[in-house]
């Protein structure tokens, strides 16, 4: 029989790993209300959902630079220089993640796309130990899809109730609650670690 402590599943960005945008597109543009003012123009966040969902990065760059041609070098470079929005781990996180993934199985479930996934692992190799993970950018579905909770259940003969989701967006946490799965709305390292305590985890 199954240690009934729940099975975790991380999301990535803001979790495991900061994701800044702002960083790299601060290369370009002059100050924060420049960014601001690209950011809005573009349907920056927009954009770049579609390419967590799957979309190629060659084609999103492509289309919106016909649109938006006075920022078409602006839109190739963040993705050329992809690893500039990814400038460190979220810190204490790691630490937890990796003494979960040494004691038993530890899930993922991530709006990232496939090929962005891949070129930042190189640079955060621990990403490659998830016992399972599903990425938006392989399944075409963004959280908070409750598809995307199904689909990471049924890959991996999970129980929703079995498991316990670890996201930064309260909507994604909401979305994993009505999927049937425990949730925590991530803040911080240590908030984090005692509420997976709380639950019987350790590490």
């Amino acid at each position: 029989m199954r240690d009934r402590t729940p099975l975790p599943v991380f999301d990535i960005g803001q979790v495991l790993l900061r994701w800044q945008p702002r960083d790299s597109l601060g290369r370009h543009l002059a100050d924060d209300a420049a960014i601001d003012a690209f950011m809005e123009e573009v349907g920056f966040m927009d954009w770049h959902a579609r390419q967590d969902a799957g979309r190629p990065v060659i084609e999103a760059v492509a289309e919106h630079s016909a649109r938006f041609p006075h920022h078409a070098s602006i839109l190739a470079s963040f993705y050329d220089d992809w690893l500039l929005s990814v400038p460190g781990e979220v810190p204490g996180t790691r630490a937890i993640f990796e003494g979960l993934a040494a004691r038993g199985p530890v899930y993922g479930i991530s709006n990232f796309s496939r090929e962005l996934f891949d070129r930042t692992v190189p640079a955060y190799p621990f990403l490659g130990s998830f016992t399972g993970l599903v990425l938006s950018g392989d399944v075409g579905i963004n959280k908070p899809d409750p598809r995307i909770y199904a689909i990471l259940c049924e890959r991996h003969d999970l129980t929703p109730s079995d498991c316990v989701f670890i996201d930064d967006s309260e909507r994604n946490v909401a979305a994993a609650r009505a999927h049937g799965m425990a949730a925590i709305h991530f803040t911080d390292a240590a908030s984090l670690s005692a509420s997976l305590r709380g639950l019987g985890l350790t590490w």
